[in-house]
């Protein structure tokens, strides 16, 4: 917020990641297209050379000199076929022979051209012997040996003998020159089979590389899905939210806010917010002296959580709004800039001041009505003593008969009213007092058992005439109570009166105590009354309420009596609870801390 050096490196530290998956995509493709580059070269150089070293030459060769071979032995067959042969015949089977021969030399001398036989091992060898053997049986079969002729069979004798000799060589020596060549196979067939499994690698490879690069892609594309729906999900929060929220850099200027920011300081729009405010420190605060001392908090990594002050409005009106914020930092600790919302707290504030208000004229009222009833209650009792006292000597007839016996009854109605008058005024009083907690309890030692012996003695008259008993369930030893005696007899008078009040004749009435695991003492009074239902109770525990019955109809009462005794249970630390059925009665629960117990042994 202050003017400090201009930051936009938290744009780049949002880009940070984006950055190392974009070299690491660069990295995996170049490791692909080398992988791809080096397998592509090796393929050509093994290809090459097992090209180059394959004997295709001397299997032509080997095919070659086969069949040469194979016309020479045919030539051989002719020749024995012709020595079992006689005249014309054996002359013109020697001249078949002398024709092949020429045949044969003329196509081992093609053959010897074209394949170069001279210049291979196995082919040259086989040549050497082939070639003088096919020269010698030309001569003698053409001119004969020594003088013989050549249909003598010396001479085809000879002549076979040599062709079979060098035909026999011939076959050997072409049989070694097959092994040679099978040979030569065999390790191509070697070399073939380690370049197959070396490109069965390779593929394995392959595939293992694309399939990482299409996951990696894959991954890569849904990464960018999702943040792009992120984005726009976020982008959607921050264009809908209620609340004002801005990014602001440390010299005052806005990076970003929302349409609600610009509502709230009377803008039409978030960009004319940005355009029109240089600094916020001096366009939206009201104390400069508080911006320098928010700034000083957000730089020390410490936030402000709603703190409502009034902020400048586009109008130079002023507004209230509760500004929460914390400062944004990089790696280093630097901090880059602060972002927050502004909320708008003028409901609040009115609602505040109007609360305010409220509560004083509650007070006021209050007040003004505990004095008037304080003023009351003196000025009603004065009288109401007056009533009381005379209506008992008119009552005893202290001076004399009355004169008439109707004088009697009237005077003790007036005394029954009036105690009942005076009795509601001190309920009244009662009320009043603790509600403006001016009701203070004399607290001391209370014997539980005296207390309620002490009750069931003040109401034994009227129990009587009712028809009701009561009786007592208590404990044998039962801890002395620290309270306000007068206050706990106040509560046991209108709970066992309420009893005695709406329980029909030769029903019962049971006060019990009970000491709870936590020390604690519970109060119970227990009837067999008439009931409540249970749609009632809330209303017989309301101020001045009572439940409109035949019954209830034909008994006195304020409604006070219960409102009493659940403020003076809860003067105590207590709670008071109560449970009713039609027909089956009522039982009223005061329940006291472990405290008004626990503290007699300290007082012991």
């Amino acid at each position: 917020m202050i003017a400090s050096p201009k930051s936009r490196k938290a744009e780049k530290i949002s880009y940070k990641g984006l950055l190392k998956r974009q070299n690491s995509y660069v990295v995996a493709i170049l490791a692909l297209t080398l992988f791809v580059i080096g397998t592509i070269r090796y393929v050509q150089e093994t290809l090459s050379d097992i090209e180059e070293s394959i004997p295709l030459q001397v299997i032509e060769d080997s095919q070659a000199m086969a069949s040469i071979l194979f016309d020479i032995e045919d030539i051989i067959q002719i020749v024995a076929v012709t020595k079992i042969t006689n005249g014309e015949e054996r002359a013109r089977s020697i001249e078949t022979v002398q024709h092949k021969l020429q045949e044969v030399s003329i196509v081992l001398e093609q053959k010897r051209v074209k394949y170069g036989f001279d210049n291979l091992i196995g082919t040259a060898a086989i040549y050497g012997v082939l070639r003088p053997a096919l020269f010698d049986l030309e001569g003698w079969l053409q001119n004969g040996i020594g003088g013989l002729p050549p249909t003598s069979d010396i001479v085809l004798t000879a002549a076979l003998e040599r062709g079979r000799t060098a035909l026999f060589k011939a076959d050997s020596l072409h049989a070694q020159s097959n092994n040679a060549a099978v040979e030569l196979l065999r390790i191509q067939a070697e070399k073939v089979s380690v370049f197959r499994d070396a490109v069965l690698l390779v593929l394995i490879g392959l595939a293992g590389l694309a399939a990482v690069l299409i996951y990696y892609i894959y991954s890569r594309r849904a990464s960018a899905v999702a943040l792009e729906q992120s984005e726009l999900k976020h982008r959607r929060i921050f264009e809908n939210a209620t609340e004002g929220i801005f990014q602001v850099n440390n010299d005052g200027s806005l990076i970003d806010v929302n349409p609600a920011l610009a509502s709230f300081l009377g803008y039409s729009s978030a960009e004319e917010l940005k355009q029109s405010i240089s600094s916020l420190q001096e366009d939206v605060y009201l104390d400069h002296n508080l911006a320098r001392k928010h700034y000083m908090l957000l730089c020390k990594r410490q936030y402000l959580i709603d703190e409502i002050y009034q902020w400048r409005r586009k109008d130079g009106s002023v507004t209230w709004g509760a500004i929460n914020a914390h400062g944004v930092f990089d790696d280093n600790g630097k901090f880059l800039y602060l972002e927050g919302t502004l909320s708008d707290m003028n409901d609040r504030v009115r609602a505040e001041v109007n609360l305010r208000k409220a509560k004083e004229m509650a007070e006021l009222a209050n007040r003004a009505k505990s004095e008037f009833l304080a003023n009351m209650s003196h000025e009603l009792r004065t009288p109401l003593n007056a009533i009381i006292g005379f209506s008992e000597l008119l009552t005893s007839e202290a001076f004399g008969e009355l004169g008439h016996p109707n004088y009697k009854e009237y005077a003790t109605d007036i005394h029954g009213a009036g105690r009942h008058l005076l009795g509601l005024i001190n309920d009244v009083l009662d009320v009043a007092k603790v509600e403006a907690g001016q009701l203070q309890l004399s607290e001391r030692k209370i014997d539980l058992a005296s207390v309620i012996q002490s009750c069931f003695r003040m109401l034994s008259v009227r129990a009587a005439e009712a028809g009701v008993s009561l009786l007592t369930e208590l404990p044998k030893n039962v801890p002395v109570f620290i309270g306000d005696e007068t206050r706990i007899k106040q509560i046991l008078a209108n709970l066992v009166s309420n009893a005695v009040k709406f329980t029909n004749q030769d029903g019962t009435v049971t006060v019990g105590v009970e000491i709870r695991p936590d020390n604690g003492i519970t109060l119970r009074v227990e009837d067999t009354g008439i009931g409540i239902e249970k749609k009632d109770l809330p209303r017989v525990l309301d101020r001045f309420g009572q439940v409109q019955t035949n019954y209830a109809r034909n008994n006195e009462g304020t409604g006070l009596g219960l409102t009493l005794v659940q403020m003076l249970c809860e003067v105590h630390g207590g709670r008071f609870t109560l449970e009713s059925e039609v027909g089956v009665g009522t039982v009223c629960t005061v329940i006291f801390p472990p405290e008004r117990t626990l503290r007699l042994a300290e007082a012991g």
